[in-house]
Formats: structure tokens, sequence, C-alpha cells
């Protein structure tokens, strides 16, 4: 019983090691930084709620698992824009009493730290469960991959889906503030395009696609949100 707790770390660590590094280098010594990343779960829980509601009293959704996945990417792009929008009414706000800075919830590394919120939420939702059956006697398999236990591909699909969060929170805040449609549309698109990938586990095919196709995407999502930024990650940490 005690050796099965070494799969549960190792996975615990895959899954939300890289969440716990960020959230060191870009909100652990800010107070505001903590509230934020707190709202900004909240209102991913939000979008569950909203889907959860549409999934009840919408019969046929409970049968159609392709459009449940549409309509809660849909939910949660929308709660985002809206948390985007709040957290730019409380900057002006929070500006007007404020003697000390302008830009309270301002710039990148908030951005950053919002998407943080958001994929860490949407990793603890996706894995917990699975996860609380690692340190249990034996293992589990998907059909499609009898050699890739369930504990390993759910740590990676979390882990990869809180990065792609971070992107989709940084790309997300500049459409907002740009007014940019299509960087609006790209987000939400991708993020169906992602999600979508979850699919192919109920057509039994192996999560081994899945999990190469999520790591591209962050790939090529994180490279394109890091060349709009200009390269410049300095904005993005707490660096005195």
């Amino acid at each position: 019983m005690a050796v099965n707790w070494l799969p549960f770390l190792g996975c615990l660590s895959i899954a939300f090691g890289p969440s716990v590094t960020l959230f060191l280098c870009t909100a652990a010594k800010e107070a505001q930084a903590v509230i934020l990343l707190i709202t900004s779960a909240f209102f991913w829980l939000l979008s569950l709620l909203l889907s959860s509601l549409v999934w009840l009293a919408v019969v046929p959704l409970r049968k159609h698992l392709t459009l449940t996945l549409v309509f809660s990417v849909l939910f949660q792009e929308a709660l985002r824009i809206l948390f985007v929008l709040m957290v730019k009414k409380t900057n002006v706000a929070l500006s007007r009493i404020s003697r000390e800075t302008t830009d309270l919830f301002h710039g990148p590394r908030y951005s950053v730290i919002s998407g943080l919120g958001y994929g860490v939420m949407s990793a603890m939702f996706m894995y917990v469960n699975v996860l609380a059956e690692a340190s249990g006697p034996g293992t589990y398999y998907t059909p499609g991959s009898p050699r890739m236990p369930i504990f390993v591909s759910g740590a990676l699909q979390a882990s990869v889906m809180t990065g792609l969060h971070v992107c989709w929170g940084l790309l997300a805040a500049e459409g907002v503030e740009n007014r940019s449609l299509p960087l609006l549309a790209f987000v939400t698109l991708s993020h169906l395009l992602v999600s979508g990938l979850t699919l192919m586990n109920e057509a039994g095919v192996s999560p081994v696609y899945a999990i190469v196709c999520a790591y591209t995407s962050l790939a090529l999502i994180g490279t394109f949100t890091f060349k709009r930024f200009k390269g410049n990650v300095k904005p993005f940490f707490k660096i005195q």
C-alpha cells in the first residue's frame, strides 16, 4: 500500500508542479495577485455551473458529449472576457483611491495570474478524482492504451491544459484591451480544438495521440503568445 504513494506523488507533481512554480514566480508574494487568482478560479466555476444548468435543462445534450463540450468552452470563454472587463473596471476604481499606482491589476503578469487561476481550477476538476485512486492498490488503463496508466495520461493532460489557459488568458486580455475580435475568436476556436481532443478517449483511441497534439498546440500557441509580447518575459514575473 505504501509503495503506491510513489506514483501518486509523481502524478501530482506532473499535474500541478508547473502551476505551483508559476504561482510562486508570479503571485505568491503579493496579496492582490492571490486574490486575482482566486477570483479567476471562481469565474471558471461559474462557467461550470452555467454549463451544468444547460446540461440539465436541455435533455438532448445529455446524449451528445460533443455539444456539451462546445457549450462548456463557450461559457468558459464568455466568463473569461467578462472577468477581464470586471478587472479593468476594478482597476479604474482602485486607481482613483490608490496613491501608489494607477495600474493595480494591469499588465501581462496579471493576465498570466488570471489564466493560471482558470487553468488550476480546470485541472483540479479534470484530474483530482482520478488522482485520488492513484494511491490505492492496483492501477487503471484506458482501452486505447493498455501500457499507459490513466493516472499518467490524466496528469499530462491536466498540466498541458493549465499552460494553455495561461496563454489564452494573456491573449484574451490583449483581445479585450485592443477590441480585437479575431484574437478572441482565435482563443475560443483553439480552446474548442484542444478540448475536442479529449473526445478521442471516448472513441477508444490511445490517449498518447491526444496528449501529443495537446502539447504541440501548447508549443504553437505559446510561441504565438510569446511573439505577440515581443519575447519579453520580465513583465510576466515578480522580478525585483
